[in-house]
């Protein structure tokens, strides 16, 4: 990984009421089902929102997760569109990640923004065949209830145990200094960076990693420019093909990936908030990045 150079918008809803069963803090987290009244509870409003404000210059996308019910819309072509837009690549990126948290020292992941489950499911199946899955303790989140419903019935059928929870990257209801390691995937560029990494550096314990694949910037300026290219002519028609013409489920990635930061400005981001020991590795010559961070120990 390169190193830099220099030196969620709701609070959860409160999850104790549809788990059901307790999660403890050492084994084996029990497997939390959302269905029924459970996703009624889910469904309901959060008292807070990652709108960005006024100046979205923080939120590449210019979306609110929060407002803007793409995601459960497109819940269940979820996962083809993203095989679509990225020619199935994405599943080797978000493989490299699972691999990734996989060597962290941590055994408790908080994953953001999870979707429909994809890089828990990953890692869930490397911890497997690795044989230490009991060892480790995994919530699954997302601000999307169609979307945590799919993630629930996708480990649900690889006998994955995880905790369901609605969480906003932007105001985690949380306590502070409590999470050892938190991942993110491509949902940086939708929520308000500040506020999303204020809030991922107060929950991390000290020494606590942060791990974040997102778009970024193609290291040949030439190539890069080509690649935006294609994705303005093309996600148009490939998005509404995918998604039965349903625009914002598409307008907001070519968004995300024209205005996120680049490899070194988002570390430098990072840093900003706290973050030392920051570093990168650019994946398929820097379409995405993979970032790590660490929250220093006194």
């Amino acid at each position: 990984m390169a190193r830099a150079s220099g030196c969620v918008a709701c609070a959860s809803i409160q999850v104790g009421s549809f788990l059901r069963s307790p999660a403890r803090s050492s084994g084996l987290p029990a497997k939390v089902l959302v269905t029924g009244k459970d996703m009624a509870l889910l469904i309901a409003p959060l008292p807070g929102h990652c709108r960005g404000g006024g100046d979205m210059d923080d939120n590449s996308a210019r979306f609110s997760p929060a407002t803007d019910d793409v995601f459960g819309r497109v819940a269940g072509r979820y996962d083809r569109l993203c095989d679509v837009f990225s020619l199935f690549i994405h599943r080797l990126w978000k493989d490299r990640m699972a691999r990734r948290i996989a060597v962290e020292r941590g055994r408790e992941l908080i994953d953001l923004a999870s979707g429909t489950g994809d890089i828990p499911l990953r890692l869930w199946r490397r911890l497997v065949r690795r044989g230490d899955a009991a060892d480790w303790r995994i919530r699954v989140s997302d601000i999307s209830p169609p979307m945590l419903a799919i993630a629930e019935t996708r480990l649900s059928h690889a006998a994955a145990r995880a905790e369901i929870m609605r969480l906003d990257a932007c105001a985690l209801d949380l306590p502070s200094g409590s999470a050892p390691l938190v991942s993110m995937a491509f949902g940086m560029k939708i929520v308000d960076r500040r506020r999303a990494m204020a809030e991922i550096y107060r929950v991390l314990e000290p020494g606590g990693v942060f791990l974040c694949l997102e778009a970024s910037r193609i290291v040949i300026p030439g190539l890069h420019r080509l690649y935006l290219g294609y994705m303005d002519l093309c996600m148009p028609l490939i998005g509404r093909l995918a998604t039965g013409g349903d625009a914002s489920a598409y307008g907001y990635l070519l968004r995300g990936v024209h205005d996120f930061p680049d490899q070194k400005a988002f570390a430098a981001e990072l840093e900003s908030h706290g973050f030392v020991d920051v570093e990168w590795e650019s994946l398929s010559l820097g379409i995405v990045a993979l970032h790590r961070a660490v929250k220093p120990a006194p």
